[in-house]
Parts: C-alpha cells; sequence; structure tokens
C-alpha cells in the first residue's frame, strides 16, 4: 500500500458482512443495566454496571451455544481484573502495577487464546474504572466501596450473558445457530507462536513504559494511556499496518471528545442516557469492521460518558483523554520504531 492508500483509510469503509443483529446486542447489553438501576433511582451505579455489559462484544462470530459455555470464563477475567484494579487503588504506583499486571496477563490470555476483538481492551479498561471509582477522593478517585464497584460489574455480566442467550428460546434462531455452531465449531487453544509472542512483548513493554512515566506525569487516569497503547499494539505484528492502527486511534479519539463535549452540552441522564449509550454503542458495532477509526467517533463518547463519575468538569476530563491518547499514542510509536530499529540491527549483523 502506498501513503496515499493509508491516508484514504481513515476515511474509506471497507467491505464487511451486516451486523444488525450483534449491534442490537451490544446495544442491549450497554443500555439495560443502565435501564434497570436507572429505574431503582441509582443511575451512577447503572453506568458502573454497564461495564460488565462489554462481555457481550466477544466471540461474537461463534454460535450462540459455543459462547454460552465460553463467555462465563471471559466473564471471570473481567471481574478478575475489576477486582486488581480495586486492589491496586489504593496508591498511585499500586495503580499503575495493577495495570502493568493487567495489560501482560490480558495480553498472553486473549492473544494466546486468540479470542478475538475486543481482545485486551475491556480487561484494562475494566480494572482502570474499577479502580478510579474505588480510589481515594484525595488521589483523584471517586472513593466507592471496591465490593459495590464489583457487584455493579457481576450484575451488567449477568445481564449481557442473558442477552446473549435468550434469543435461543426462538426456533428460528436456533436453527441459525446450529449452522453457525457447525461452520466455528472447536475448543479454544492457547498457542503463543513467534507472531504472537511478538505483540504481546510490544503490549507489555508500552505498557511498562505508560506505568513508569504515569507516575511522575501525574496523570489522573493513566489507564487511558495504558489502554491506548493496547488498542493500537494488540491487532497485529505489522509495522506499517499498527502505524495506520496508531494514526486511526488519535485522530478517532481527538475528533470523538468533540462529539462527547456535544452530547455533554444536552446533559443527557435519566432514560434519555439510557437511550444515548445504547445508540452509541449499536452504532459502533455496525461500523467497527468497516472503519475503526470512524468507530472511534462513537468509542470515545461512549467511554468518556462511562468513566466520567467523579471527574471535576467535562471540559478537565476532555483534556486529560486528549493528553492521554497522546502519551499512549507517541509510547506505542516509540515501542514500534524500536522494534523496527532492532530488526534492521539483526539483519546487518
Amino acid at each position: 500500500m502506498s501513503i496515499r492508500d493509508d491516508l484514504r483509510s481513515i476515511v474509506a469503509l471497507r467491505p464487511a458482512p451486516p451486523r444488525w443483529s450483534i449491534a442490537i446486542q451490544a446495544g442491549l447489553a450497554i443500555a439495560l443495566p443502565i435501564a434497570l438501576f436507572t429505574a431503582l433511582g441509582h443511575e451512577d451505579l447503572g453506568l458502573l454496571a454497564s461495564t460488565g455489559g462489554f462481555l457481550a462484544l466477544y466471540l461474537t462470530s461463534r454460535s450462540r451455544r459455543q459462547r454460552a459455555a465460553v463467555l462465563p470464563l471471559i466473564g471471570a477475567v473481567l471481574l478478575g481484573s475489576a477486582a486488581i484494579g480495586v486492589l491496586g487503588s489504593g496508591a498511585v504506583w499500586t495503580s499503575v502495577v495493577a495495570l502493568l499486571v493487567l495489560a501482560a496477563g490480558a495480553s498472553v490470555l486473549f492473544l494466546g487464546f486468540e479470542v478475538g476483538p475486543p481482545g485486551v481492551l475491556f480487561p484494562v479498561l475494566v480494572g482502570g474504572v474499577a479502580g478510579h471509582l474505588a480510589g481515594p477522593i484525595a488521589l483523584g478517585g471517586s472513593g466507592l466501596d471496591g465490593r459495590i464497584v464489583l457487584g455493579a460489574m457481576v450484575i451488567g455480566a449477568v445481564l449481557a450473558y442473558l442477552v446473549v442467550l435468550l434469543p435461543l428460546v426462538l426456533p428460528s434462531v436456533r436453527s441459525r445457530d446450529s449452522d453457525i455452531h457447525d461452520a466455528t465449531a472447536g475448543p479454544l487453544r492457547f498457542r503463543l507462536d513467534a507472531t504472537t509472542r511478538l505483540i504481546v512483548a510490544r503490549v507489555i513493554i508500552a505498557a511498562a513504559i505508560a506505568a513508569i512515566i504515569a507516575v511522575p506525569l501525574g496523570l489522573p487516569r493513566a489507564y487511558w494511556v495504558t489502554l491506548t497503547v493496547v488498542a493500537i499494539l494488540q491487532n497485529g505484528h505489522r509495522l506499517r499496518l499498527t502505524a495506520v492502527r496508531a494514526v486511526h486511534r488519535v485522530i478517532g479519539t481527538l475528533l470523538g471528545v468533540g462529539i462527547f463535549a456535544l452530547v455533554e452540552l444536552l446533559h443527557p441522564s435519566g432514560w434519555v442516557l439510557v437511550l444515548v449509550l445504547g445508540v452509541l454503542q449499536f452504532g459502533i458495532e455496525t461500523i467497527v469492521l468497516r472503519n475503526y477509526g470512524l468507530a472511534l467517533l462513537l468509542i470515545t463518547p461512549l467511554a468518556l460518558t462511562i468513566s466520567a463519575q467523579g471527574a471535576t468538569t467535562p471540559s478537565v476530563l476532555i483534556a486529560d483523554r486528549v493528553v492521554d491518547t497522546a502519551v499512549g499514542g507517541a509510547i506505542a510509536m516509540l515501542v514500534l520504531l524500536g522494534s523496527l530499529l532492532r530488526r534492521r540491527v539483526r539483519a546487518v549483523r
């Protein structure tokens, strides 16, 4: 591909099969926890519980019967990630160590088992959000009881699991699911080949750099930096394609914070907030395979809205997000350049 093709990829839509049912499923998985807690008068807990709804985004190419067996394991990883985030929330240095542990452990598991998108992203996000919400107010956290944080996430994950499985009560869905099951049957097997080891190594190195610089820079939500490096580096080993993804990530996020600012002007709450977040997640799933950068226009306001609890003002949150994305993108590119330099040195030898 030429540089012109790389630039065109920022706005071009790649061919992809329709994902309407997956998009509806994802939108419901995010919206239902918020709707439940809003009805009970606890909208803030609904936003927290919606992070458990990310469980429904995994293994979408597999049959519902296969997902019924594997999603509880992925849910356990997500809950474990949240627990690690809560345990590490007591001090700045323990929180960044927790992020490094999450990035390293989730990379080995999700890439080794070839779980597929969204991969390592949500263990880091869930752990980061949980740690921030359970962290002391003096350190910039929200000071919530860690047990409440974990409990709300469990409820969100259970609702997401039901969203995935309940359609099987319909005979037509069971019939289609049997066809998918026959085409994709086979257990997930753990395998760390040379390519996967390279990707895992890059993610761990980048996450370690993010952990090292987060403390002296005083970044209030260090997990956003780690999220950026994970999102850029986890999906491939080719330098050029990974660099293009970094451009998509940075540009998409910068434009996405603008959309978040527009959403905040409306001050959505209650059932309007339920609708907004459900529609955002629906839109993400319809476009993410066609253009990752454009999907980030929706991913960013969704993530910012969910993680906004305890933020001083939206403007501060936006500024932090821009800085963290820029820092994470720079770290990812630094790791890529280091990998390129290492390859050239070995070629000379």
